[in-house]
């Protein structure tokens, strides 16, 4: 029987940078695997000012995820207060995932302009 010729410089580095580069994707692999991932946590910001047309005011609103993790049925709340009148509306987003954005616009017979304008995020559910 034959003895085997030892292994090249040129095969022994070859195995060498292939080793490392596997070391290095299972390592990237287990981070990835076993790293933290922040809860939901959806904010909802007016953006711009409200536009009017045909006597009704329109307020543009910014739904963000801040979370890395998918919300679900995230209920955001407008309410309005002009004086003594007080006028509230809501919508729903099915699925927000993390940091996702959503533009919702919630419309108004009065100016908000002219009253308090509150908009929120009430609540969440995970999928």
């Amino acid at each position: 029987m034959k003895q085997p010729t030892p292994r090249s410089r040129a095969e022994w580095t070859t195995f060498g940078v292939a080793v490392a580069i596997l070391a290095a994707v299972v390592a990237l692999i287990a981070v990835q695997a076993a790293g933290s991932k922040s809860p939901p946590s959806p904010v909802a910001e007016v953006v711009g000012p409200p536009r009017e047309r045909d006597g009704r005011f329109f307020v543009a609103v910014s739904v963000t995820n801040r979370g890395d993790k998918t919300a679900q049925n995230v209920q955001v709340v407008a309410e309005l207060l002009t004086g003594d009148a007080a006028s509230t509306s809501d919508q729903s987003i099915d699925f927000l995932a993390g940091h996702q954005v959503v533009d919702l616009v919630f419309i108004f017979d009065q100016n908000p302009a002219l009253g308090e304008l509150a908009i929120s995020v009430t609540g969440f559910t995970l999928p």
